[in-house]
């Protein structure tokens, strides 16, 4: 199995993204908590970039693997695949999802080395179809240490992909030896509840497993502040998202769990008294 990567953007610097770029730090930061008219804005530069390097052969796009809660990276495909078909309408263009088994026993940008390769392998992954032979463009937001980069690899030549291209928003693996670097980028806008609701409350909002975890590690002040300003439907796809990555049994979240579920029950106790 043959394979490239493409990227819109290396990472140069400790200290962040520039400011003033494609990928901005900002932005970015934004993505991954899920802005997806940033996300858009990404997708459709990795689809201008892989219509000029792709041949005539059909190819099947995926992003990065989960098991329910889709990351930011998600939010890539759909844009991605429909600029690319604008792009190259000669092209046969299909998708599929990568699934994962469990989900990782905290914050993923947070952990060494060390912590990320025992986090996921290879067995822990499977593709949803039959990809034998097939070109296979796989997206990612970040590529640091290529922890995941190698499982997926080892997935698809597994199941007998024929190529694999992996595209990226963020190229950083000249800081793989201090692979943290990518919290300070995932963090970069967000500086609490009110960082979290304005991206909520964007036109395009496509809520993620990050979001997610980001609002459980919210401390319990700015997390009431949230829960009481949060739309209902999207208090009700955290709850739905907590139960369906089973994160009240993994031990890295169960606490923050608690404590969602107990300010969520004291603030409807409250509105019950209120309406009474």
């Amino acid at each position: 199995m043959s394979k490239k990567r493409i990227c819109l953007t290396k990472l140069a610097s400790e200290h962040g993204l520039p400011d003033a770029a494609l990928v901005d730090a900002r932005s970015y930061s934004r993505f991954k908590h899920g802005d997806a008219a940033v996300a858009r804005r990404f997708a459709v530069a990795l689809a201008a970039l892989a219509a000029r390097r792709l041949d005539e052969r059909p190819v099947l796009v995926t992003t990065s693997a989960f098991a329910q809660v889709p990351p930011a990276a998600y939010s890539l495909l759909i844009p991605f695949v429909q600029h690319l078909r604008l792009l190259r309408p000669d092209l046969q263009v299909g998708t599929f999802r990568i699934t994962r088994r469990g989900v990782s026993n905290g914050d993923y940008s947070r952990m060494t080395r060390e912590d990320r390769r025992a986090s996921i392998g290879a067995g822990d992954l499977t593709p949803g179809r039959d990809v034998t032979g097939a070109v296979v463009l796989a997206l990612d937001d970040i590529r640091v240490t290529g922890n995941h980069e190698r499982a997926m690899d080892r997935c698809l030549t597994k199941a007998g992909v024929a190529e694999v291209r992996h595209l990226y928003v963020v190229d950083a693996a000249a800081f793989a030896e201090c692979p943290q670097i990518e919290s300070v980028l995932n963090e970069a806008a967000m500086g609490g509840a009110a960082e979290l609701l304005d991206i909520a409350a964007g036109r395009r909002f496509v809520p993620n497993a990050r979001l997610c975890r980001r609002v459980l590690a919210l401390p319990v002040d700015e997390l009431r502040d949230f829960v009481e300003r949060a739309e209902p439907t999207l208090l009700g796809w955290l709850s739905a998202a907590v139960e369906h990555d089973g994160l009240a049994r993994v031990p890295a979240y169960e606490d923050r769990v608690r404590v969602w579920e107990a300010v969520r029950a004291e603030l409807d106790e409250e509105a019950d008294t209120g309406t009474a």
